[in-house]
């Protein structure tokens, strides 16, 4: 836990899933210099729209001076949120998910630059649609991390946008919200699927074309399944890795799991378009957790970065997810890059791991039987 102080009081703010001697603080100086600007240059009393807010740094401080809603894709975001509101003895933040409509417009818009570009042209357009005329609009993001083509992509969809001094390795981007929609964003986008197109939503993995380890993934899943097993499909993004299992066996019971909002909207599209009449559940939070059901199958491939963040860590929670969640005799069948070296976790965690194929780039395991 690290005490942010901010221009009205201090948080304590940890960062969720909590982790034994974490050594991240659960802000920037791009969160600092947003706060700083909210102080300097916004309407006292207003409320303020925060947009994809990590940790609380944004909501909760700003929610110390005025109201505040928040949007943002992603669960763990919201669960943070949410978690360090109650740690500080706040009231919950309102939250607003991508394609709801707001309920009422905001005074200003405080916005940490995401880093999918698709998902930034997205919310871009979205602010437009949402927000009245002249309403102020400040980005910031930390150097190292800021797109070049950033004021170009507001001026095309706010209609003017500007960048501002830098601060301590961050920088302030400021526009004005245009009052309607300029210009629609490109998304949803589609690839090409093993059976067809499927719709990406923005942000979501593989904007171009479908990625090479889920072709590969595609090659080396479960040679046999009962018929009514139940199959998770965790991390699930467009939902590919899911269908492919479903097109095999269509009498499977399949949940698709992903902390993604428009993650899951993609992979509930492709589902409705290819298999409308499979058996298919959606599970919208950090993984497995939450669900109760135990499972013949999981199919996964980690993600070994948490925004800016590199790592295993995430991998690693999906493991030990899975190591309890499957049925007895059951399977977790993971795809990693070969220099990841999960055979290394994943031998703590199940008692029989077996290499299910691989290439020079990738490895796919087959684990059973959780210790």
């Amino acid at each position: 836990m690290y005490e942010l102080t901010h221009p009205w009081g201090t948080l304590s703010l940890y960062r969720w899933p909590r982790r034994r001697n974490e050594t991240l603080q659960a802000w920037d100086n791009a969160d600092q210099y947003l706060l700083n600007t909210l102080e300097a240059r916004a309407q006292q009393g207003k409320e303020t729209l925060v947009i994809n807010d990590s940790h609380g740094a944004l909501s909760l401080a700003a929610g110390q001076r005025g109201a505040v809603i928040h949007s943002g894709d992603s669960w763990l975001a919201q669960y943070n949120i949410q978690q360090n509101a109650d740690e500080n003895s706040m009231a919950p933040i309102r939250h607003c998910w991508p394609d709801e409509p707001l309920d009422a417009a905001p005074d200003q818009v405080v916005m940490r630059v995401p880093k999918s570009l698709a998902l930034l042209e997205s919310q871009l357009a979205w602010l437009g649609s949402q927000l009245p005329e002249g309403t102020p609009v400040w980005l910031s993001g930390m150097d190292k991390h800021l797109p070049r083509q950033l004021v170009p992509m507001m001026q095309r969809y706010l209609g003017n946008g500007q960048a501002e001094y830098g601060w301590k390795k961050a920088r302030l981007f400021s526009a004005t919200a245009p009052g309607k929609i300029l210009v629609e964003a490109p998304f949803p986008c589609k690839v090409e699927g093993p059976a067809g197109p499927l719709v990406v939503h923005a942000g979501v993995f593989s904007q171009q074309q479908l990625d090479i380890g889920a072709r590969f993934f595609l090659e080396h899943l479960p040679e046999s399944l009962p018929e009514k097993a139940t199959v998770a499909d965790l991390g699930c993004g467009n939902g590919v890795i899911g269908l492919g299992i479903l097109r095999r066996y269509p009498h499977v019971q399949l949940t698709f799991c992903d902390e993604s909002w428009l993650a899951l909207k993609s992979a509930r599209e492709n589902v409705g378009q290819y298999c409308p009449h499979a058996t298919v559940t959606f599970h919208h939070g950090d993984g497995l957790s939450g669900v109760n059901d135990r499972f013949d199958c999981i199919l996964l491939n980690p993600p070994f970065h948490d925004g800016h963040t590199v790592g295993d860590h995430v991998a690693r929670r999906l493991f030990r997810q899975a190591s309890k969640q499957l049925a007895e005799g059951g399977e977790l069948r993971v795809i990693g890059n070969r220099h990841l070296g999960y055979h290394k976790v994943l031998g703590r965690l199940f008692s029989d791991v077996q290499v299910a194929g691989s290439n020079k780039k990738f490895v796919v395991f087959s684990c059973r039987a959780p210790k």
